[in-house]
């Protein structure tokens, strides 16, 4: 019986149409095929190269003939390395043919996956909704013009009492609260449910490592909190809902006023880490532009709550 993993290949770039479908929510469905022939081929290249490593009872390490590895090799498992590495590239031509801008990972059934039949798939996935911002300065003013008067629950108002009672300035963060609540409360974002709940199993994933930590079931927890499970997911997606609104309606806000990272700044954020090793993970492209991101959604967050 074989021990090894089944080595990466890189099969031929597929050649095929890929039927597409709109659904609501600017959610789509690509429906494709990959012909059998290059089914065969990239399955050919899987066993070839699991045979080169191979560990079998009687032969030495990568010496046993390919009829007896194949045989001693659950062809399942075989064939799910071929969809592993075909899919990929039939997924990427579809979406390029179509010029598509997928924002998640698709979701992926296989409809059918016979041997001598080309094997027929169906992707789903969405793009990002389309943002429009209105006046969305006069719903940040009004939502940080609400601060400034005095209700019974901020306590005394300014000059009243004695005379070094006043009322307490909001920090900054309780400030973009406020400017968050009105944007997401205000801008009308039809966000797909495959995006939602993405983003709410991200969320829930961290929650039960959470939850894992402190030595409890997600049962025990949701009892501990007086909620039921169903009710602590309903509030993930809630939480997911709204973390997806804000962060685009803050890039779209970006775009507006055409905010940019300098490369200056990135420099010096980096230079900030202190310690070299963290100085040299950060100084990648893929590093600094999620430092760019960051001081773009600074720059944006200060704007705000400036208004």
């Amino acid at each position: 019986m074989t021990k090894s993993k089944t080595p990466k290949t890189k099969p031929a770039k597929t050649t095929f149409k890929a039927k597409l479908a709109w659904l609501p929510q600017k959610t789509f469905e690509l429906e494709f095929s990959i012909p059998w022939k290059e089914v065969k081929t990239t399955y050919a290249l899987v066993l070839e190269q699991l045979t080169k490593t191979a560990k079998i009872s009687g032969f030495r390490e990568g010496k046993a003939p390919k009829d007896i590895v194949e045989k001693s090799v659950d062809k399942g498992k075989l064939y799910g390395e071929v969809i592993n590495q075909l899919l990929p590239i039939s997924y990427s031509q579809a979406i390029t043919e179509h010029k598509l801008k997928p924002a998640i990972a698709p979701k992926v059934q296989i409809i059918s996956a016979e041997e001598n039949k080309p094997w027929q798939f169906k992707a789903t996935s969405c793009e990002l909704p389309k943002i429009e911002l209105g006046d969305y300065s006069k719903l940040v003013k009004g939502a940080l013009a609400k601060d400034k008067i005095w209700t019974p629950d901020k306590g005394l108002p300014a000059g009243a009492g004695k005379p070094d009672e006043k009322q307490p300035e909001l920090n900054e963060t309780q400030k973009f609260n406020l400017v968050a609540k009105a944007l997401i409360d205000g801008i009308k974002i039809d966000l797909a449910d495959l995006l939602v709940n993405n983003e709410r199993d991200r969320l829930l994933s961290r929650l039960l490592d959470q939850i894992q930590k402190l030595g409890l079931t997600i049962e025990q927890y949701a009892a501990s909190n007086q909620k039921t499970v169903e009710q602590l997911k309903q509030e993930q997606a809630k939480t997911a809902e709204n973390t997806l609104k804000i962060e685009l309606i803050l890039q779209a806000i970006a775009e507006d006023k055409n905010f940019k990272a300098d490369e200056k700044d990135i420099n010096k954020m980096i230079s900030q880490a202190g310690d070299e090793k963290i100085k040299k993970q950060l100084n990648t492209p893929q590093e600094k532009a999620y430092i760019a991101s960051v001081l773009k959604k600074r720059k944006v967050i200060d704007y705000l709550i400036s208004l």
